[in-house]
């Protein structure tokens, strides 16, 4: 029974740091920063194109108010050209009148080039962007890869373990099973620990001499608890 219950108490240990390790992989941490990035990334590619939607509009925009220009300029040069003017004010207004509409035309369509090449950054700098984001999701999903496959080789120590210690358990008395239960998330892996002749190997400090004499002196080889720390003693 002694035997056993250390071997349970190893088991457990031993399981502790199983889990302790996939809870704290590298990868892990690699995967949480891979993801920050991405969504990061993310976060500007919709910027961008947020952006590049808006200078698409703004580019409409101006081609329409180039052409209702160019169209009411050549309309007025239909007139001045067809003879429907005659007096020479009215010629030099309507003169006047078309040199001004065409150089909005022109400021326009200087305006439209502009939104143009902004536009032609913005998608070159979104495609950038992509590509960038690609790769990061390519590096998550090696990551995750990667901590599945040490997640699985993990999760198949741990059953083995648990088979182990169910054969173990078997050989434990049920309610010194059940104190080790219920102690152990105070002392871990020392919860059960060895009587070295005078003292108990799980105290801080030297056992008292009574408490020795009363260790040595109980029957058998049964457990019992040390009076100074709480643990299960074995002999």
């Amino acid at each position: 029974m002694t035997n056993a219950l250390l071997d349970i108490q190893h088991l457990d240990v031993a399981a502790d740091q199983l889990r302790h390790r996939r809870s704290n992989l590298e990868q892990r941490a690699a995967l949480e920063q891979a993801l920050a990035e991405q969504r990061a990334e993310q976060t500007r590619i919709d910027e961008v194109a947020a952006a590049r939607v808006d200078v698409a509009n703004r580019q409409r925009r101006l081609e329409s108010e180039a052409q209702i220009v160019s169209s009411k300029a050549d309309a007025d040069e239909a007139k001045l050209y067809g003879g429907e003017v005659a007096g020479l004010r009215d010629l030099e207004a309507l003169q006047h009148e078309i040199a001004t509409l065409r150089e909005r035309q022109s400021g326009f369509e200087d305006q439209v080039l502009e939104a143009m090449e902004e536009s032609e950054e913005l998608s070159t700098l979104l495609a950038e962007l992509g590509d960038a984001s690609d790769g990061t999701g390519r590096r998550v999903s090696v990551l995750e890869a990667e901590i599945g496959v040490v997640e699985a080789e993990i999760e198949t120590e741990l059953e083995q373990l648990a088979t182990d210690r169910a054969i173990k358990v078997a050989e434990v008395d049920d309610a010194l099973l059940a104190e080790y239960e219920r102690l152990r998330p105070a002392f871990g892996a020392a919860t059960a620990v060895l009587f070295d002749r005078s003292k108990c190997l799980g105290c801080p400090s030297i056992m008292p001499a009574m408490e020795v004499d009363r260790l040595k002196h109980l029957d058998g080889t049964d457990p019992a608890s040390c009076s100074e720390c709480g643990r299960i003693v074995l002999r």
